[in-house]
């Protein structure tokens, strides 16, 4: 084999040793909490390696303890969250402080550091916590001592997830004064080249930092405390020495390439072994570093928990297996070295023929498969085994090293969790809920079957393509929410219809919220999708309901409102608000309501309510209160107490209508009674006198007519006259006669005038004027625009005559007028007459007083017609009687 070959066989074995992981198969394994940029005691090289006081402090507490360390960095804030949260078994670094007594055990402290203040040479006076009033500080997000800068009036404080962060935002000039440890910022600022730019205070804080277990885990926290207290303190010391800058072995920093070295010795030694025989004594010197190269590779390869094996290819043979051979398998090695094929005999028999395979058929190109090995004990453990193959200057195959790890914990955590998600998953697909689960990219990546079974999309439709069962009108405001809630990494609701199988839509309440991993990184968006239909048909109901009460509340002007009695808080309906003036919502209206009421009714409102609220008793009240935008207003209020099985009072409810209105048409009502009583009483006068008159009219003068008749028809008849004296008895009879027609004819005037019936409405008001100015002596002026060409029916003709002669019988009884101007018009489809004079003019008592009977009759005669009288005056000047009858009516 030439020198080239050999490096190729080298650099192979360096490559096989990187590989192996270097974590123990123990009894054992804890997980570490640490902060990630915290140096010199742990941070990150520039490549990304953990590294640190600490880090080689828990190195050596495993090699006295046995038990492996998985040491997790990460921002200090999201270190504490996480181990609150039970993610880890110790937090390094940590100072006890009250809060943190509820969460956790601490071990005794390990180190103590210096907290101080850091600020640019420019600025001067911060010697304390004091002097920093008015400074924005910077600090680290989680940093014990944040309290304390703001009790010290340090109000503005900007956290930073790290130190590395404030360093970064000081060197740019974005922060000017912050607080940190000293030996991370000391360090971090001459790492960044800025230590020439700042000063700092004597420290202000001096922090024990500890190492902590979750509470009650004294187990663990007697294991940490024991691991470290057998550390030698030469070894302290040497750890110290090496990350505060003392001098160290000048090797020190080449240990990590030793492994290296000391794992390809093995191959080495398989190639000088060859080498040697074919170049004999020419590359003996050579022997001998091989030999030492050996030597340290097996102490590497004894102190590995893996097995590392070394087997020839012919004859079939095992060369090498390293300690941990009897741990994984539970076979001593003697039994390996003397019985070559009794691993074989360990292999699980259902798995032999397949490791056996393995080996023999993929020898060629390596290989990597899992099997069952059983215990003399009968106790079974899954292997990891990966082989590769050595070849010889000619590129055969003449040996196959490996590495073989117990892999029986982690097959069993995945099964356990492989069963756990199957049951998860069953769990999902059984319950009524629909969920789902979505990459950050959106593409959806689990639907259970109640979604499926919903929605009625095969799988691998819903898959690629889930929106379609969203309703059209909603998926654009959808798709928006959903990019705005996912780009801020914020969980979020939102209500959408959803398209059942038989093409019905639903609403549903679809919630999401993300799922991150260690490093708060979102992997996926998890999501469900309750039905809430009935839920929005029944609000639907309500609010139609609360629509119509409001509605039914406004037109009734009835208000409604309650009082809780253990909690004091108070309710008002929309229209209760209205009632008292204020906008509905108002957020208090129990001081307003009470400050409105009328100075006469306070006490007695007062006392009603407080005997309520005392004694538990209902009552009804009616009283007044005083709006500003229209005066007075009177309310009725019914009230009544609450209780619950026991006869507790809970609380006070009642209801508060507007009955101004209702109170101003009673008393209108009762006006209007009153008058029409007046009517009706003047009425059935007018009738009696009206009956006295015609019979007074009828006795007199037609009755002393006829009687003459009858007395010249008796002579007529008793006596026998000559002719000539009958003629003049006859023509005195018809004289007689002619003064009884005139007599009736007078009478049916009265009663009702010829002309209304012969030439109409308009000839007869003009007649009944013309009359009028002739009795009385008082000038009429008439003035008809249009009056022939409006068509009234006989009843409405009546009335308007019977109208127009009470409006001229009032002008004579009351007005004292010299004048009366008559005008009949059609106005905009409405026959109108009025009627004025230059009188006294009426009075507002007058209009409307209970002794009005004429203008009363009028109202009532205008009102059986459809139409309006209007009565209006100046006192003392002019009254103006005007009547509006809509044609249409």
């Amino acid at each position: 084999m030439g020198f080239a070959e050999t490096k190729s066989v080298i650099r192979l074995l360096v490559a096989l040793l990187l590989a192996i992981p270097m974590a123990a198969q123990t009894p054992r394994t804890i997980r570490v909490a640490l902060d990630n940029d915290y140096a010199p005691f742990v941070f990150r090289s520039a490549d990304g390696v953990l590294q640190g006081i600490f880090v080689d402090q828990w190195r050596e507490w495993e090699k006295q303890t046995g038990v492996r360390a998985e040491l997790h960095a990460m921002d200090w804030d999201q270190a504490l969250r996480r181990m609150r949260a039970g993610e880890f078994d110790v937090i390094d670094c940590i100072v006890r402080t009250p809060e943190r007594d509820v969460y956790f055990d601490f071990a005794p402290h390990h180190a103590t550091v210096g907290g101080a203040i850091f600020f640019r040479n420019d600025i001067s006076g911060i010697t304390d916590l004091e002097s920093l009033a008015g400074f924005p500080v910077a600090v680290k997000a989680g940093d014990q001592h944040i309290e304390r800068l703001l009790e010290n009036d340090a109000t503005t404080i900007i956290p930073f997830k790290n130190y590395n962060e404030i360093i970064r935002a000081a060197k740019q000039h974005q922060i000017n004064v912050f607080v940190a440890d000293e030996p991370a910022a000391l360090y971090l600022l001459n790492k960044a080249g800025i230590e020439r730019d700042f000063r700092h205070s004597i420290p202000v804080f001096r922090d024990q930092l500890r190492r902590a277990v979750r509470q009650g885990d004294k187990e663990t926290l007697q294991l940490v405390s024991s691991g470290f207290a057998a550390i030698a303190p030469k070894d302290l010391k040497r750890i110290d020495d090496k990350w505060f800058g003392h001098p160290v072995s000048p090797y020190g920093r080449y240990l990590g390439y030793a492994g290296y070295v000391a794992a390809a010795a093995l191959l080495i030694i398989f190639a000088l072994f060859i080498w040697n025989r074919v170049l004999g004594r020419k590359i003996m010197e050579r022997t001998a570093a091989l030999a030492e190269s050996e030597q340290r590779f097996r102490q590497i390869a004894e102190n590995i928990r893996e097995v590392f094996w070394l087997a020839q290819v012919e004859p079939r043979k095992p060369l090498y297996a390293s300690p941990a051979y009897e741990a994984v398998v539970g076979r001593s090695m003697e039994s390996l070295y003397k019985e070559p094929l009794s691993f074989f005999s360990a292999v699980h028999p259902d798995d032999r023929n397949r490791v056996f395979e393995a080996m023999e058929t993929d020898r060629e190109k390596g290989f990597e498969i899992e099997y069952r090995l059983v215990r003399p004990d009968g106790t079974i453990r899954w292997v990891w085994d990966r082989g590769f193959p050595i070849r010889d200057a000619e590129g055969r195959v003449y040996r196959i090293a490996g590495i073989a790890e117990d892999i029986t914990e982690r097959k069993l955590a995945v099964e356990a969790a492989m069963q756990a998600e199957d049951r998860i998953r069953t769990i999902i697909d059984t319950i009524p809920g629909m969920v789902w689960c979505t990459r950050p990219d959106g593409m959806l990546v689990f639907i259970n079957q109640r979604w499926l079974d919903y929605t009625g999309i095969p799988r691998e439709d819903a898959l690629t393509n889930p929106n379609r069962a969203i309703h059209p009108d909603d998926l654009p405001n959808i798709m928006a929410s959903w990019q705005h809630h996912m780009a801020g990494e914020t969980a979020f609701e939102e209500e959408m219809r959803l398209r059942r199988y038989d093409g019905e839509y639903r609403w549903f309440l679809v919630r999401t919220v993300p799922f991150r991993d260690a490093s708060g990184a979102i992997v996926n968006w998890y999501g469900t999708s309750t039905d809430i239909e009935d839920r929005k048909r029944a609000e639907g109901q309500v609010s139609q309901r609360e629509q119509q009460l409001n509605e039914a509340q406004r037109i009734a002007h009835v208000g409604s409102w309650n009082f809780d009695l253990r909690t004091f808080e108070r309710s008002w309906s929309d229209e209760c608000c209205r009632i008292f003036g204020a906008e509905p919502g108002a957020p208090d209206l129990y001081d307003r309501a009470f400050n409105m009421i009328h100075p006469d009714d306070v006490a007695r409102v007062r006392g009603a309510w407080e005997r309520a609220v005392t004694l538990h008793e209902p009552y009804e009240i009616e009283y007044r209160i005083i709006r500003g935008d229209d005066g007075e207003r009177t309310l009725h209020s019914l009230v009544n107490i609450e209780h619950d099985e026991n006869g507790v009072a809970l609380r006070v409810v009642g209801t508060t209508q507007d009955v101004t209105e209702l109170r101003r048409a009673e008393d209108q009502l009762k006006s209007t009674s009153e008058q029409l009583r007046a009517l009706s009483a003047s009425v059935q006068s007018a009738r009696e006198e009206e009956g006295i008159r015609i019979a007074r009219e009828i006795h007199d003068e037609l009755g002393a007519t006829l009687t003459s008749l009858r007395w010249d028809l008796e002579s007529i008849r008793k006596k026998s006259l000559p002719p000539d004296e009958l003629r003049e008895k006859l023509t005195g009879m018809l004289g007689v006669t002619d003064t009884m027609i005139g007599i009736v004819r007078r009478i049916a005037s009265d009663l009702r005038p010829p002309v209304l019936d012969v030439l109409g409405l308009e000839e007869a008001l003009e007649w009944q004027a013309r009359q009028f100015e002739n009795r009385t002596g008082i000038a009429v002026t008439y003035e008809s625009s249009n009056a022939p060409d409006i068509e009234l029916d006989p009843v409405q003709s009546t009335a308007v005559f019977r109208i127009f002669q009470e409006a001229l019988t009032n002008v004579l009884r009351h007005a004292r007028a010299t004048r009366v101007d008559v005008t009949v018009a059609e106005d905009t489809g409405a026959f109108v007459l009025k009627i004025g004079d230059n009188g006294r003019g009426i009075t507002e008592s007058e209009r409307v007083g209970e002794r009005s009977i004429g203008l009363l009759g009028m109202r009532e005669r205008a009102h059986l017609i459809g139409g309006q009288i209007e009565v209006t005056g100046i006192e003392g000047e002019r009254t103006t009687v005007t009547l509006r009858l809509p044609l249409s009516a």
